[in-house]
């Protein structure tokens, strides 16, 4: 059981051996930074499934954050320039920005799979918070100074953040290495480390005060796919008890271990074409390579990394998450789950207007119209649901930057969290749905209720230099005891807030996030989901059946 002495430092025994952290300024939240949940994947362990850690007898320092996995970075570059831009900040505060952000510093390897721990002082079975990163499954980290918030431990909960590996080392597939698993599959070695994390905590998680029969997963865009992801996976069922899902992307949503889908080439295929790359004959001579050097020249050919996510490979995925989902194969928990109201405006512009599954030029040039609806007519089974869309998207044939915006919302988010809630729902589970539309605070701002904001209500942070609107810390508060809420008992719902309805097929309701008030809203789809939604059923059939030629 873990200590918390007034003067000590807070310690633990783990299931590997003794740990101490650290404590905030008041006492009242004990900290644990950078605690291994398996071992190194270095070496022979690149690209093999994640093992134990080695025990340990002396007590190890966990007060530093563990190192990052490798990042890929370039698209980020690219994410953190619109959104600069789109805040509305004047142009000291602008260039002061832009510069925090590409000066702050990552220490990245592979030897990254660790997690960290906020508990209040004398907890005891309180429920548990574990906290999935965004990312697109390429970047980011559990350490990330948004995350850093005593704001939900101090509620009452013992909240978790975890590393996993990303990109080329997280979701590399490849023949090989398929041969050598027992169950002849290979590539998301990502996910499985997200698994680990969670039987780590059904181990572990009472020494600091939590309760493994209360165990809720939640994450934003990646890591609210990611939530998706662990409901679909066989191997994670009975490790969590319900689901937050914000924002879940749809990237690699339809990507295939051994057969093309879409433009996707199969995931063994584009792993086989890197090693060609990196001048590796064999999985063996790829490991001896350095982590530095793979991740250079997985970072310069992005056309390649776009098949390094997780796969759909029949053990570990066994289908699409949303094909999961419409055959209720999901993990029958409660489900919190929704999307920004303006999730594209720092996506659109550098993705292919037809969606994110599609190659966009890499010189940034413009999609030819008749590109566009091509990849369109490929994507929907027949022409006129291709032309209602054009319809319902004004200008998206064309390449107009709003309407690809308008799309590009509901075609990566929007669809997905009404596919998820209404099959969820229709199966007899519960679903509590929320839109997001609180924008920044300058009367100057683009970004709208952008991809990501809600985040920063969530933990109640803030960015540095970007100032917060007056009555923000209102929105904060609600947002946090309503996910807290959700945490404790599967309902969020606390005292003095509006009742959340759960959201019924028939009766279709959603909490709507905004300052200075929230409410309860009608969340009936507009055609344009609905023809996605439509879209979703079929590619079900068809990565069930056969692929569509290419």
């Amino acid at each position: 059981m873990a200590r918390f002495g007034k003067r000590s430092a807070p310690t633990a025994t783990t299931s590997t051996g003794p740990i101490r952290g650290t404590t905030t300024s008041d006492g009242r939240i004990a900290v644990f930074r950078g605690v291994p949940y398996a071992a190194p994947p270095v070496g022979d362990l690149r690209w093999q499934p994640p093992r134990s850690h080695d025990p340990w007898s002396d007590e190890r320092a966990c007060t530093k954050f563990g190192p990052s996995a490798h990042q890929r970075a370039a698209g980020f570059e690219q994410f953190f320039e619109v959104l600069v831009s789109g805040l509305g900040l004047g142009r000291a505060r602008r260039r002061a920005l832009t510069t925090a952000i590409k000066l702050a510093p990552t220490r990245q390897s592979e030897d990254c799979l660790t997690l960290n721990i906020r508990t209040p002082r004398h907890a005891a079975d309180l429920p548990v918070m574990v906290w999935i990163h965004g990312g697109d499954h390429t970047d980011g980290s559990g350490a990330e100074p948004m995350y850093q918030s005593n704001v939900l431990p101090e509620r009452g909960c013992v909240l978790v953040t975890i590393n996993y590996r990303l990109g080329l080392f997280g979701f590399f597939a490849h023949p090989e290495l398929s041969a050598e698993s027992s169950d002849g599959v290979s590539g998301n070695y990502g996910l499985l480390d997200q698994i680990a994390a969670l039987e780590w905590v059904r181990d572990n998680i009472a020494a600091f005060g939590g309760d493994s029969g209360n165990v809720t997963i939640f994450g934003e865009s990646a890591g609210g796919e990611a939530v998706l992801n662990l409901m679909t996976a066989p191997k994670a069922r009975g490790l969590f008890h319900r689901a937050i899902a914000q924002s879940p992307s749809d990237s690699g949503r339809w990507l295939n271990l051994n057969r093309p889908m879409l433009d996707f080439e199969p995931a063994t295929e584009t792993g086989q074409a890197f090693a060609v790359l990196a001048g590796a004959a064999s999985i063996t001579k790829l490991r001896e390579i350095d982590a530095k050097t793979l991740s250079a020249l997985y970072t310069d050919n992005p056309h390649l990394g776009r098949s390094f996510y997780p796969v759909v490979d029949g053990v570990v995925l066994p289908t699409a998450p949303m094909t999961a989902f419409s055959r209720g194969d999901q993990a029958p928990v409660p489900l919190m789950i929704g999307y920004n109201a303006d999730e594209g405006t720092l996506l659109a512009g550098f993705m292919h207007p037809a969606g994110a599954e599609f190659e966009a030029p890499a010189d940034g040039s413009e999609v030819p119209p008749a590109a566009i609806r091509a990849a369109l007519e490929r994507s929907y089974p027949t022409t006129e649901q291709v032309d209602r869309l054009l319809t319902a998207y004004p200008g998206l044939g064309l390449g107009d930057l709003d309407a690809r915006i308008d799309h590009a919302g509901d075609h990566m988010f929007g669809v997905h969290v009404d596919h998820a809630s209404r099959c969820h729902a229709e199966q007899g589970h519960s679903v509590y749905r929320y839109h997001f539309r609180a924008v920044p605070a300058s009367p100057k701002q683009t970004a709208g209720a952008f991809h990501a904001a809600e985040v920063l209500y969530v933990f109640d942070t803030t960015f540095p230099l970007v100032p917060a609107a007056d009555d923000a810390h209102l929105l904060a508060r609600e947002m946090g005891d309503r996910w807290f809420a959700f945490a404790v008992t599967g309902v969020p719902n606390a005292i003095g807030r509006v009742t959340w309805p759960s959201y019924r097929v028939d009766d279709a309701q959603q909490m709507i996030f905004d300052r200075p008030a929230s409410n309860v809203a009608s969340c009936s789809p507009q055609d344009g989901l609905d023809l996605m939604r439509q879209r979703i059923e079929w590619l079900n059939e068809q990565s069930l059946t056969t692929v569509r030629p290419r």
